[in-house]
């Protein structure tokens, strides 16, 4: 039977984010060919540092690495426009999710990411692919966007600690 499904709904059947979405609600998603974007290179830009944030994406297949523009002191203390590094913040895998904070907010990217594997596929949703869904779709992508942001909430106070006063 699994040989049956379409090879876009057996991509998303492995990604926990909609393990709470039906079958028919997966299939709805999928229908919407234009949310699914492939890259078939490695070191292929998705987005950049600085660009407008209208979408969050979701990998299906493939890994990405999240950077980050950075530039070194000089010795003034100034920045200097020399030089420019890059650093690989995290290396993103199958069912991890970016991009949601500027998908909420309408903020501009403070991230570049950039595919690190041969293919990577996944599905870019912005807010119009949102609102284009039926109500019990739209709550389950909202609340899935806000169990990953206490999440992460969760990580980082635990990694840095509480704030003692």
């Amino acid at each position: 039977m699994e040989s049956n499904k379409s090879p876009l709904l057996q991509l998303i059947d492995k990604v926990s984010f909609f393990d709470e979405f039906s079958k028919s609600e997966k299939c709805e998603i999928i229908k919407n060919n234009s949310m699914v974007k492939k890259y078939e290179k490695k070191d292929l830009t998705i987005f950049s540092e600085g660009d407008e944030g209208r979408s969050a994406v979701i990998i299906l297949a493939g890994q990405v690495n999240i950077t980050k523009s950075s530039t070194p002191n000089t010795e003034e203390g100034r920045l200097s426009l020399r030089d420019p590094k890059t650093i690989t913040l995290a290396k993103l895998g199958v069912g991890s999710i970016f991009g949601e904070v500027s998908l909420l907010s309408n903020k501009r990217r403070t991230t570049s990411v950039v595919t690190s594997t041969p293919l990577v596929i996944v599905l870019q949703v912005d807010k119009e692919d949102l609102q284009g869904f039926n109500t019990s779709i739209q709550n389950k992508f909202h609340s899935q966007f806000v169990s990953i942001l206490i999440a992460r909430l969760e990580e980082m106070n635990e990694k840095y600690g509480r704030s003692q006063i």
